[in-house]
């Protein structure tokens, strides 16, 4: 096995082993903070974080993309970027301190005020190992990051839960973000040491910059999609209903954070080095895309036929209003769970700036969208008109991608046609399940159990009559081979 595919095996395994820890746990405390927490507090949080997970974007602005996908990064290149990172993260602190009175009057929330000021050093103290955390990616080192990020969740966790349990409310969200920037950044200080000076060097910085500016863009473009719904619903709905759509949204966000960006973390760095081997890129990226969608496409639909007995058990009656929001939002999230690998290939082949072309025309469909869906019909007429616009834009999202490495729209589809067909066998068995054992009015827990077993069942012998090359694909991949 050559040392860049051991590499490659060796850091999706231990991506997953990251992603799966960190899920396990932050769903664990999700489902403890939501008896803990109201909705109208979880959604407090969230109007602030749609401005500071913005400007978190200009802490780095694509710098540590950019020292990934570059071949030889020299000291020069080492010190430009930290002392970018560093004053950005300074700005960003104080920018966000002296705007807290606005963002308060915007939403007309008192609180507000003083929790983004106390929320202003994350900037800070997350841009001093921005330069440790690229150069650990680069070097495909996912067993320390997969470390870091664990140990970080759990102390961090644990003290939210202690405060949420004595009654501080949203601020135990708030010291829960900033507790666990400060043990990453800590962390990466000790275990991946850089040597960074105080020296900027100017064409060290042009070197990086376009591509850095791209992706930056792309970022924000993409951002601003993903979180223009979170601001319009609490400018237009309020907090409560922030909060009911953002835990329904981060349910739908489960394939991309826990499967697909795993999978894109090491890709970028992993294609990088092949860059100039197309016919082997493409060949990864068709099995890459298949093996995703086999993981993600059951869960999905699988979560939006289980919708109601879910909410009912991990978030109890209070959360009742995530039904119908995750029901739709779930399509969504099985087909951006095998498009976010797109962005890999226009970073990997340095065409950041297609993406963000990609990304500005697509984005700027869905904010419209947004709005229109809340005006014709709050929540529901949000996520089902996000949902459409989704499934419309797929087609050419695939289409642009897929030219850069010569695959078609329709060898794509064809290479997810049998995902396609395993899954809606399940649908149709799950559906039938609940058919039969709705005059029973089982519990919630039962229920769930029971559809959960026969969806998984179904889903993992379809596999095997199919003889579906996915079941081996998965198989080979959790074997961590030397």
């Amino acid at each position: 096995m050559s040392d860049h595919l051991r590499k490659t095996k060796l850091g999706v395994f231990w991506s997953f082993a990251n992603q799966g820890g960190n899920q396990i746990f932050s769903l664990l405390v999700t489902f403890i903070l939501a008896r803990l927490i109201s909705p109208e507090e979880f959604g407090t949080i969230g109007m602030i974080t749609v401005f500071t997970g913005f400007a978190a974007i200009f802490v780095n602005f694509g710098f540590s993309q950019a020292l990934i996908q570059k071949k030889d990064v020299s000291s020069k290149d080492i010190n430009t970027v930290f002392v970018f990172n560093l004053t950005s993260g300074l700005i960003l602190t104080l920018l966000f301190f002296l705007i807290a009175p606005f963002i308060s009057d915007f939403y007309d929330k008192p609180i507000l005020e003083k929790l983004t000021k106390a929320l202003s050093p994350i900037f800070l103290i997350s841009s001093i190992s921005g330069v440790n955390r690229a150069l650990n990616s680069k070097e495909m080192n996912f067993k320390l990051s997969t470390i870091i990020s664990i140990i970080s969740l759990v102390l961090s966790s644990s003290l939210t839960i202690i405060m949420a349990y004595y009654g501080y409310g949203v601020w135990s969200i708030l010291v829960k973000m900033l507790s666990s920037q400060a043990i990453v950044t800590i962390l990466y200080l000790i275990y991946k040491p850089v040597k960074q000076r105080l020296l900027f060097n100017k064409q060290s910085f042009n070197s990086m910059f376009r591509m850095g500016s791209n992706v930056a863009g792309d970022s924000m473009i993409n951002y601003w999609s993903r979180n223009a719904d979170n601001l319009l619903i609490a400018k237009m709905l309020g907090d409560s209903s922030l909060g009911i759509y953002s835990k329904s949204y981060s349910i739908m966000l489960l394939p991309l954070t826990n499967i697909s960006r795993v999978i894109s973390r090491v890709m970028f760095p992993s294609f990088s080095i092949i860059q100039n081997d197309i016919k082997k890129l493409r060949s990864i990226y068709l099995k890459t895309t298949k093996l995703i969608a086999f993981v993600t496409f059951p869960m999905m639909i699988g979560l939006m036929l289980v919708a109601e007995p879910f909410v009912l058990v991990a978030f109890g009656k209070d959360w009742i209003a995530m039904v119908p929001i995750i029901s739709i939002l779930s399509v969504l999230g099985a087909t951006q769970s095998i498009l976010s690998l797109n962005g890999v290939i226009y970073n990997a082949l340095g065409k950041a700036h297609l993406a963000f072309r990609v990304s500005l025309v697509y984005n700027i469909i869905n904010i419209i969208g947004f709005y229109v869906g809340i005006k014709i019909n709050g929540l529901v007429g949000l996520a089902s008109l996000y949902t459409a616009l989704g499934l419309i834009g797929t087609i050419p999202n695939f289409y642009i991608a897929g030219r850069q490495i010569g695959v078609s729209v329709k060898s794509m589809f064809g290479n997810l046609s049998g995902t396609f067909l395993n899954t809606l066998i399940m649908a149709v068995f799950i559906l039938a399940v609940k058919y039969i054992i709705n005059p029973f009015e089982l519990s919630p827990f039962f229920e769930l159990l029971i559809l959960v077993f026969v969806g998984a069942i179904v889903y993992i012998i379809t596999s095997l009559l199919l003889k579906m090359e996915e079941a081996s694909l998965l198989k080979n991949l959790v074997k961590k081979k030397k």
